[in-house]
């Protein structure tokens, strides 16, 4: 069989099976590797193709190959990338060359490297935060005023996770900002960031979330970005924070009451602020005795 056969029904067969860190992208850096190694594929059986392919399957290790990798029209998937199998090394470099990736024209390699940069935030954030500099290029795409506000999320996502330089806080700040006024689908992203990187950040945002909605009725979107600002500001369980910030958060559920109306969602989740407003302010209370 020749070898512009026998190497595509080989891997379909290994991706019908399903095995852990076997995957099309996987399988293409495989494939690269063997030729680089100069393996004949025309004359190996089936068996022997598959053999082969699955002694080079492996994560990326070089520049060229997490191309290879995300370059692959298959859409990448959390699933398919197995943290056993990637080292904190690889991550890390990962990290670093990410970025050139990430506004690509190739629209698989753009999508592809995004899903991976969301991926390596949420496993990867501790050995990422231990080295700065592999959040350089990132940060020079934060400050360039041509970067895609597509791109405004995940940006503050990564630098409010990992990002520990003082400016960073100033540039997730201001991609928080974008999002919530330009691309409120991804607010789960810009709430956890916020949290993470200080927690009273959640009020500014909310005070500017609702600065951008005055002088009308929400639409599904404002009252969805609203609702993923507030939900995590509820999640907070620090006594301090409610003590300390008090006053402006008994400000913000007047103003969101009147902008939730009578929505059953928002309501539940102002219930929940107040409580721990009136919880701080009983605790208050017994210091003052």
């Amino acid at each position: 069989m020749s070898q512009s056969a026998l190497v595509p029904r080989v891997v379909s067969a290994l991706i019908r099976a399903e095995l852990s860190g076997v995957n099309a992208h996987t399988l293409a850096v495989a494939l690269g590797r063997a030729e680089a190694a100069n393996v004949k594929f025309e004359s190996l059986s089936e068996r022997g193709a598959a053999l082969v392919l699955l002694q080079y399957c492996g994560y990326p290790t070089s520049l060229p190959e997490l191309n290879v990798f995300l370059g692959t029209p298959n859409t990448l998937t959390p699933a398919m990338l197995n943290a056993h199998l990637i080292s904190d090394d690889q991550a890390v470099n990962y990290m670093r060359w990410l970025p050139a990736f990430l506004e690509d024209a190739d629209l698989p390699l753009q999508r592809n490297s995004r899903v991976l940069l969301r991926w390596l935030v949420t496993d990867r954030a501790a050995v990422i935060a231990a080295d700065q500099t592999s959040l350089d290029l990132l940060r020079r795409l934060a400050d360039d005023s041509e970067t895609s506000a597509k791109l405004s999320a995940l940006i503050a996502y990564t630098l409010g996770k990992c990002g520990t330089l003082d400016n960073d806080y100033e540039r997730v700040t201001r991609h928080a900002e974008t999002v919530i006024a330009h691309d409120r689908e991804n607010l789960d992203l810009v709430a956890e960031a916020l949290y993470a990187l200080y927690p009273p950040a959640l009020i500014n945002a909310l005070q500017y979330f609702l600065e951008q909605t005055e002088g009308g009725a929400p639409n599904r979107q404002q009252l969805n970005t609203g609702l993923s600002l507030l939900a995590k500001v509820a999640e907070i369980e620090d006594r301090a924070f409610w003590q300390e910030y008090h006053e402006p958060m008994g400000s913000l559920v007047d103003r969101l009451s009147a902008f939730g109306g009578r929505n059953n969602a928002v309501m539940r989740l102002l219930d929940q602020v107040e409580k721990q407003l009136a919880y701080a302010a009983y605790d208050a209370e017994d210091q003052d005795d």
